[in-house]
């Protein structure tokens, strides 16, 4: 997160030069001035996580003109575990020019977005992920602490895996009684129900937020088995489509496109093929889910699966 590293390779991954800038405004004008000085044409260049702390580089390249690719960080990983080579900048850098070098099928990073809507709504969906994370968090907590109470009072609470009535429940039981830490646990339980109310009560309110976003700015609703959240999850997680040369590029950027598995077939086109384990998994997850959610309830994808099944 603070500094910049450059690998420089030929179209043979010979080295030619790597070079450190701060990751600093300063230092992204250095890399720009650098990269437009070296004696040579620079064909691709790839991002390690242009999602995170290479975001701001990744988005100087795009805007500059270049052909700026992202390359998984498992990529570096296989390279470096292959030649048994050792961790630092100035392996990665090289690592991350010749995966790029080599692989020119790569996806394009996101480019610098000008749709201040978008912009918001990737930021309140990441702020809603964070509560929904903190509170499932605090669930699982309570359950943890409900499973452990003594049996007569845990008898004394609704019958069911939900923990929130239980622990609305245990607002009401007396504890005058009961041993202190006893006392203790369900002093932390009123606690724990208190603040996860609160924040679903704020969950509620981004996701009222989300939906003007998402109305404002996109028809994906209407497609039948994605609400609200997804299409956020979608939006923000592809950006500008346009950046994709075409629909096949798209569906292997997300790990939509089948795998060739087949050998001894000579050279037409595979017959055998896997899923794609790779890609965004935040987007693969998303139409996975859609896809269940239309073979369930969506006649002509019920027809469709009917179909492929017979053939």
């Amino acid at each position: 997160k603070n500094s910049i590293t450059v690998g420089l390779v030929d179209g043979l991954g010979a080295n030619l030069a790597v070079m450190s800038f701060a990751n600093t405004d300063d230092g992204l004008r250095q890399t720009l001035q650098w990269l437009a000085d070296q004696p040579v044409e620079i064909v691709r260049i790839g991002i390690e996580g242009s999602a995170g702390h290479g975001r701001h580089v990744a988005e100087r390249l795009a805007a500059a003109g270049y052909d700026t690719r992202e390359v998984p960080t498992r990529r570096t990983a296989e390279r470096r575990r292959a030649r048994r080579r050792a961790k630092s900048d100035h392996e990665d850098a090289l690592a991350i020019a010749r995966a790029t070098a080599g692989e020119p099928g790569l996806g394009p990073v996101k480019q610098l977005s000008t749709d201040g809507v978008l912009d918001e709504l990737a930021a309140v969906r990441r702020h809603r992920n964070v509560l929904v994370q903190r509170r499932a968090m605090m669930l699982n907590h309570a359950e943890a602490v409900l499973v452990a109470l003594p049996r007569p009072v845990a008898d004394a609470l609704p019958r069911g895996r939900a923990v929130a009535p239980r622990l609305a429940a245990v607002a009401t039981i007396d504890t005058t009684s009961m041993l202190p830490a006893v006392r203790s646990d369900l002093h932390l339980l009123r606690e724990l129900g208190e603040d996860i109310a609160v924040i679903s009560d704020r969950v509620k309110a981004l996701e009222r937020r989300l939906r003007h976003l998402v109305t404002a700015s996109s028809t994906l609703t209407q497609e039948v088995g994605i609400g609200i959240v997804a299409a956020a999850t979608l939006l923000a997680e592809i950006g500008n489509p346009s950046r994709f040369r075409t629909e096949s590029a798209f569906n292997r950027w997300w790990g939509g496109a089948p795998v060739a598995v087949s050998s001894g077939e000579g050279d037409g086109q595979p017959v055998r093929h896997r899923l794609d384990r790779l890609g965004n998994r935040t987007v693969n997850s998303t139409l996975h889910i859609m896809s269940v959610t239309q073979s369930r309830c969506h006649e002509p994808a019920r027809d469709y699966f009917a179909r492929k099944r017979r053939e």
